[in-house]
């Protein structure tokens, strides 16, 4: 085989996004606890998973790769702007634009029923923020929603930084000549952490918001993408192929990286994760994305293949929209409290919520996102 073949489905990534979502699961429902008393089973929990928010981060990387791999794939291709679009148009917008609309129908005619559960007092909101959904926009604000909004939305920063990566790279892979794009994800890879750097120390952004924006957090993306393109290099990926000591030498010492950054510094808004912490975390998820692919019996390869780690990571999209709501919806409806893991009933029910999350991500991939992958490739390169 001369060149690699991304385009089919390559089952070692279904298991790496089931690590991905399981990540940001477990920190979002240890973290909604809230502050708790320092030296608690909770408090040690939450400062176990404390960088499980950077799932989020592999999800970059892996859309970096995978994106940036199969528009090298198809370069060529007569269609190639209209499929990938078309493609992306029924993966990415139909149950996202449900997911707005529900919540849109949810605020307006369920506000009583809503405020009889809410432990805040407010009915959500209906404002331009919540409509800005739809356009993609939601990264350029920070924090602007609470309780069953902030659930409902707070985390869907990342998909406008995917969508936004959609709108830029098929143009990058089609005008750029390969060398060219290659110096291109050098320099953003290099250049990024500088940027995050004169953001954060001019106070020209705020912490946060230098945190979700698609052009400071791009060298994520750009780690994936050139993964990809040396992917496709023959002579490197028979390199890589023949030196496992190499890979895993390198994901130890990323992993002593990553281990620093959960030790001394793990606060995503802190200087020293934005500055560098980013880059690390980047560069160790691709050094586990090698692993997998480059040692198919290696440990992470065999992982990565769980029968049932594939299964959720191949519903993990879903899972990331629905997974704040369904576990604030199951505390508010069951136990009539805030979600907790910190007494018996709401660890139960933390899990059941994780557990329904799954489900309902299956009767969603069945019914709706399956079918409509099968009307996206319909459309051929």
């Amino acid at each position: 085989m001369a060149q690699a073949q991304p385009t089919s489905r390559i089952p070692e990534l279904d298991g790496i996004r089931g690590l991905a979502i399981l990540s940001v699961l477990c920190y979002h429902y240890i973290s909604m606890q809230g502050v708790t008393t320092a030296g608690s089973l909770v408090d040690r929990l939450q400062r176990l998973v404390i960088l499980g928010g950077t799932g989020v981060d592999l999800f970059f990387v892996l859309s970096g790769f995978l994106i940036g791999g199969i528009l090298l794939d198809v370069r060529d291709s007569p269609r190639y702007f209209r499929t990938f679009y078309a493609r992306r148009f029924f993966r990415i917008i139909p149950i996202y634009f449900a997911w707005i609309s529900v919540y849109i129908l949810v605020a307006r005619f369920g506000g009583k029923y809503l405020l009889a559960l809410s432990h805040s007092g407010n009915a959500p909101p209906l404002n331009y923020f919540v409509y800005n959904h739809y356009l993609f926009l939601q990264n350029f604000y920070l924090d602007k929603f609470h309780n069953l909004a902030g659930a409902w939305f707070d985390h869907t920063w990342s998909l406008a930084v995917e969508e936004q990566f959609y709108l830029v790279i098929p143009l990058l892979v089609y005008f750029l000549p390969r060398k060219a794009y290659k110096i291109f994800l050098f320099c953003v890879i290099l250049l990024s952490p500088f940027l995050r750097i004169v953001l954060y120390k001019t106070g020209i952004l705020n912490a946060g918001l230098i945190g979700q924006l698609t052009f400071t957090r791009a060298d994520v993306l750009a780690v994936g993408a050139l993964a990809a393109l040396y992917w496709r290099e023959e002579r490197a990926r028979t390199w890589l192929q023949n030196n496992s000591r190499s890979i895993y030498s390198a994901l130890f010492i990323l992993f002593l990286g990553f281990a620093a950054f959960w030790k001394w510094s793990p606060y995503q808004r802190a200087f020293a994760m934005e500055a560098a912490g980013y880059s690390v975390i980047a560069f160790f998820y691709v050094a586990l994305l090698l692993a997998a692919l480059c040692i198919p019996g290696g440990p992470i390869s065999s992982i990565a293949r769980w029968s049932l780690l594939r299964k959720i990571g191949s519903v993990s999209y879903c899972m990331y929209l629905i997974h704040l709501v369904v576990l604030v919806a199951c505390h508010a409806v069951i136990l009539r409290t805030t979600p907790k893991i910190s007494t018996p009933r709401g660890a139960v029910i933390t899990m059941f919520a994780a557990l329904l999350t799954f489900v309902i991500a299956q009767i969603s991939w069945r019914i709706f996102e399956e079918p409509l992958l099968k009307r996206g490739h319909a459309f051929r390169y």
